[in-house]
């Protein structure tokens, strides 16, 4: 009989070197979308917060009809409430008398009623707020670009207040900017510097210091409550407790700001010179501010504007302060609860709202 030698066990056939670089892909894959969704999509850290000040005109009126409306003026106070594991809020004492700070009545006397509404589809005008939306065609070398523009008298700083996605203090909480004008009541509103995407960044809201972490390289606009937008340029030259002290009101960051401290245009950050859709807050003076948003990234519509064609159209409006918000596919406009604009895919979910209510001070 012949004599078979034994074979011993084969060796492990060896993945392909083309499969288990495909392999790798779909594990990194895998692992970024969790990291995303940790950290991006679903919400945490929330805080609720209360805010009964909202007081929504009597109805959304489309036609110049008088409307009555309450003139009582009464306003709770703000309050934050924290759920649970929520973060740390900073409610500085004011020292000032803000009670007496941020009203504007006799700066324009002749830009409120005496207490009847009268609006039509693009302008609104009542005892606290005026407000005219206005579209604008230009052409910019060949690209396109319509933007819109929220004319904005107030009576009295309270006027122009902030709202949070579902009401709520966190990261990645998001809501469309239509479902926070609506239940607000919201005569305009614009976004903001959507800061619930990171965890830096100055937050104040409706008076209430609620993140104080400085983001690298982004400038910080405080609103304060005697109707002032201040720019600062660096952590260095923002002291918090000072500016809350003082009457902080609001607080963004984003920017860039757009002028010189001669009002002259001077925009150094390089990636504004792409034209893209964007979101613009002014001042013109204490009072008087200027809501823009600039549509984008359509073709045959609207292709977006430069920094520097923002900061042109803003001073051509007499703006002598003016603040880039978040952009994109977030550069979203409303007026009485519609959107005004048309945002590129639709727009997106947001983190907050810059509003402009009607009521008084």
């Amino acid at each position: 009989m012949p004599y078979t030698p034994a074979r011993g066990p084969r060796p492990p056939r060896q993945l392909k070197w083309p499969l288990l670089v495909l392999i790798d892909v779909v594990l990194i894959g895998v692992a970024l979308v969790i990291f995303a969704l940790f950290d991006h999509v679903i919400p945490r850290g929330g805080q609720k917060v209360v805010d009964a000040t909202y007081a929504p005109p009597a109805a959304y009126v489309t036609a110049a009809t008088p409307q009555p409306t309450d003139e009582s003026g009464a306003q709770p106070a703000d309050q934050a409430v924290a759920e649970p594991d929520a973060p740390a809020v900073t409610e500085t004492p004011q020292p000032v008398d803000v009670a007496s700070m941020g009203d504007f009545s006799a700066r324009f006397p002749d830009k409120f009623t005496s207490g009847e509404v009268i609006a039509t589809d693009t302008s609104y005008q009542s005892a606290n707020v005026n407000v005219t939306l206005t579209r604008y065609d230009s052409q910019y070398g060949s690209n396109l670009a319509v933007y819109y523009i929220e004319d904005i008298y107030i009576r009295h700083i309270d006027c122009l207040r902030t709202v949070f996605a579902e009401d709520t203090y966190g990261k990645s909480y998001a809501e469309g900017a239509v479902s926070m004008s609506q239940r607000t009541g919201s005569v305009a509103a614009i976004n903001g510097d959507y800061y619930g995407v990171g965890t830096a960044g100055i937050v104040i809201r409706n008076g209430v210091l609620y993140r104080r972490e400085f983001e690298v390289d982004e400038e910080v606009l405080v609103i304060y409550r005697d109707g002032r937008l201040v720019i600062y340029h660096h952590p260095d030259d923002l002291d918090l407790d000072r500016a809350m002290a003082e009457g902080a009101w609001q607080a963004f960051s984003f920017g860039p700001g757009f002028f010189d401290d001669q009002g002259g245009i001077q925009v150094t950050v390089k990636k504004g010179l792409h034209h893209d859709p964007r979101t613009v807050i002014g001042m013109v003076e204490p009072g008087h501010y200027i809501f823009m948003v600039a549509d984008g990234r359509q073709e045959g519509y609207s292709d977006g504007m430069t920094y520097d064609e923002c900061a042109e159209v803003m001073k051509s409006l007499g703006c002598v302060v003016a603040y880039n918000l978040d952009g994109g596919q977030t550069s979203q406009m409303t007026f009485m609860g519609e959107m005004a604009n048309k945002p590129v895919g639709g727009g997106r979910a947001t983190s907050e709202m810059i509003l402009i209510v009607d009521q008084a001070g």
